[in-house]
């Protein structure tokens, strides 16, 4: 098959002719790119985008001026969202622009969100960090949450900044970005989130805090032990756990032998177990034969003696 026969087949109708027809001219390499290009004016939607996608897997920078203005232009979303993958696959800077345009300004969620993968895609760390500074809260979303996936150190006094939007997604996604740095004197820039109005946000800052681990952070998730939502004090339980820091100890056996709610004294016991630290082994003990405890209490209780310290009561 040439082509010319592979670009007609591409036109069919049929799915199975069609995307043979596209993995054929990816196989023609160079060759067919011009052809592919040409597609992308196609008045049909499907050759249009199997053009994009055959062009991505080919990566020949010749069509990264068409593959933008279809991203740019095209009518069709799945035209726009494919060609923003071809972009990526690509990799050439010279679609930076196009790619930051599409985030900004396209009509489609899922187009906006695959240029951001585009650009997290080709590390474009400059781009998406003055993205950071666009009024429309969603980009300022998708570009720390890419530069969260990249682990941007450059990143990091322009999402600060974040910390402190009037958008609480923002502020979420921006603390998932401190987590997802986990670098050791950063804890204290979480602090304010954990008395944030919105849940989602607390939360987020407590999982943030457990990924950096230091003794300062425990300090800060301890806290959270205090907050007035049921939610952020389980997973402030169960991140204690996760960071076992001996630290937390004491707190833990508050928790587990206190007034809480089952659920949360029971991963309190989780935790203990979870820090692996002899000292906890009395205080578990005496929750597995105290009538205060809930049985949901005793048994977590009795699993981390067993499955931490060999103990079986």
């Amino acid at each position: 098959m040439n082509s010319e026969d592979a670009l007609m087949m591409l036109r069919s109708e049929n799915y199975f002719e069609s995307q043979k027809a596209a993995w054929e001219l990816v196989g023609m390499g160079e060759s067919a790119v011009p052809g592919l290009i040409k597609a992308l004016d196609d008045p049909t939607p499907h050759v249009r985008y199997r053009a994009a996608w055959a062009l991505g897997k080919i990566g020949d920078t010749r069509a990264v001026g068409a593959l933008s203005r279809c991203l740019l232009g095209d009518d069709d979303r799945a035209v726009r969202e494919w060609s923003a993958a071809a972009l990526e696959a690509i990799g050439d800077p010279s679609a930076v622009p196009a790619l930051v345009q599409a985030i900004r300004s396209d009509s489609a969620k899922d187009v906006r969100l695959r240029a951001a993968a585009a650009l997290r895609g080709m590390r474009a760390e400059a781009a998406l960090i003055d993205l950071l500074n666009d009024t429309d809260p969603m980009v300022r979303s998708m570009a720390i949450t890419a530069l969260a996936r990249l682990k941007s150190r450059e990143a990091l006094p322009a999402a600060t900044a974040l910390l402190r939007d009037e958008d609480p997604e923002v502020r979420r996604r921006t603390a998932g970005f401190m987590g997802e740095l986990a670098i050791d004197d950063i804890a204290d820039l979480l602090a304010p989130l954990l008395g944030d109005e919105y849940l989602d946000v607390r939360v987020e800052a407590v999982k943030a805090l457990g990924r950096i681990r230091t003794d300062r952070a425990c300090d800060l998730v301890v806290s959270a032990l205090g907050d007035e939502n049921p939610e952020i004090r389980l997973c402030a339980v169960t991140t204690l756990g996760e960071m076992a820091n001996p630290k937390a100890l004491t707190p833990l056996i508050g928790v587990m032998l206190g007034e809480d709610l089952e659920e949360i004294r029971a991963w309190a016991a989780w935790s203990l177990g979870e820090i692996n630290d002899p000292r906890a082994i009395e205080p578990l003990k005496r929750a597995c034969s105290s009538d205060q405890c809930p049985e949901i209490v005793r048994e977590k209780a009795r699993a981390s003696l067993r499955e931490v310290y060999g103990l079986d009561l």
